[in-house]
C-alpha cells in the first residue's frame, strides 16, 4: 500500500539528499520500507557489505522463504550466522582488545565503530580528547543512535554524560528511541526514556517507536512503550496503526499483545482497510486470533 518501488529507493531517485562518495539516503529508506512490509532487517545492518538482508532472501508471495538454488541456501545460512554472532556475547575478544594499546588519536570513524563494538576505552579516549559526542555517519546516525541499536548501555551513559543529544534525528528523522526499539534492547530503551527522551516522536514515515518495535518483533520494547503511554492506535503516513503492521508481518505474539492493551480492530488506513481486511488468504492463524480473541 503506497509503497515505493525498490528500484526508486535503491537508486535514490526519491532521495532529498545525496552525498559524494556516500550511499544515497534512498538505500536507507528502502530498508526501512522493507522493515515496514516484511519486518526484520534494519538499516544498521544494510550498509555492511558482508551481511545478508531480508531483501536478499528468496520469498514467495506469502512471505515464506523459498529454497530453490544454492544461492538461496547460502543467503539463509549467512543470515542465521549473523544473527547468532549478534546474540553471542563477545566478552573474551572484547577484553583482549581493550588491553591493546590505544592509538594516539581516535578519529571519528574509529569512534563510531567503537560505539557499535562496545569498546569503552576508545570511546573514552575520543571524548577526553575533545571529540564531539554527537558525531554522526553519512546517514546522520549519531553515536547515541548506534549505541542504542546495539544495546550498549554503558556506552550510552558515557555519551549522555558527555552531552549527546537525546532527540537528535538521522536522515529519516528517526531518534535514538526508534533505534533502541529497532535493536530490541529493553535496557537501552528504558535508559533513554528515564533520561527524558520522547517515546511519541515520529520519523519520516510518520512511524512512532511503537510501530518500529512491532515491525521488528520486539514485544518487550512494545509493552514498555505502551506502559509509558504510547498510543496503540497511532497511524503512520499510510494510515497504518501498529496492528496493521503486526497483521501484515504475521506476528502472532504482537497481535495478541496489542489486542490485550485495547488496540482497535476497526481503525482504517489510507486504503480504507481495517487490520482484518488486510489479511491474506494464507494467514489463517492471524485471522483466527483476530476473530476469536477473548481478553483475559
Amino acid at each position: 500500500m503506497g509503497l515505493h518501488s525498490v528500484e526508486e529507493l535503491v537508486t535514490g531517485k526519491r532521495s532529498e539528499v545525496k552525498e559524494g562518495g556516500a550511499l544515497p539516503v534512498g538505500v536507507y529508506e528502502a530498508v526501512v520500507n522493507q522493515e515496514k512490509n516484511v519486518g526484520g532487517a534494519s538499516p544498521e545492518e544494510s550498509d555492511e557489505s558482508d551481511e545478508v538482508s531480508v531483501a536478499a532472501l528468496n520469498m514467495d508471495r506469502s512471505g515464506r522463504l523459498k529454497l530453490e538454488t544454492v544461492d538461496d541456501l547460502f543467503n539463509i545460512l549467512q543470515l542465521r550466522k549473523r544473527r547468532r554472532q549478534r546474540k553471542a556475547p563477545p566478552q573474551k575478544k572484547q577484553q583482549e582488545e581493550e588491553l591493546q594499546e590505544l592509538p594516539e588519536v581516535v578519529d571519528q570513524q574509529q569512534f563510531l565503530n567503537a560505539v557499535s563494538d562496545n569498546k569503552m576505552s576508545l570511546v573514552e579516549k575520543f571524548l577526553q580528547d575533545g571529540g564531539n559526542p554527537n558525531t554522526a555517519d553519512h546517514f546522520e546516525r549519531t553515536a547515541l543512535h548506534k549505541a542504542s541499536f546495539k544495546g550498549n548501555v554503558e556506552i550510552m551513559k558515557k555519551l549522555l554524560q558527555a552531552g549527546a543529544q537525546l532527540e537528535r534525528r538521522d536522515k529519516l528523522e528517526a531518534t535514538a528511541v526508534h533505534w533502541a526499539c529497532r535493536g530490541g534492547n529493553i535496557s537501552a530503551l528504558q535508559l533513554l526514556i528515564e533520561q527524558g527522551a520522547k517515546f511519541t516522536s515520529r520519523d519520516k514515515l510518520q512511524s512512532t517507536p511503537l510501530h518500529v518495535a512491532v515491525r521488528t518483533g520486539h514485544c518487550e520494547c512494545a509493552e514498555h512503550l505502551i506502559h509509558c503511554g504510547a498510543d496503540v492506535n497511532a497511524k503512520d503516513r499510510d494510515g497504518d496503526a501498529p496492528m496493521h503492521d503486526a497483521v501484515r508481518i504475521n506476528r502472532f505474539k504482537m497481535i495478541k499483545l496489542l489486542m490485550m492493551y485495547g488496540a482497535s480492530l476497526s481503525t482504517k488506513n489510507c486504503e480504507g482497510k481495517t487490520p482484518l481486511q488486510t489479511l491474506n488468504s494464507w494467514q489463517s492463524g492471524a485471522k483466527s486470533l483476530l476473530c476469536n480473541f477473548t481478553p483475559c
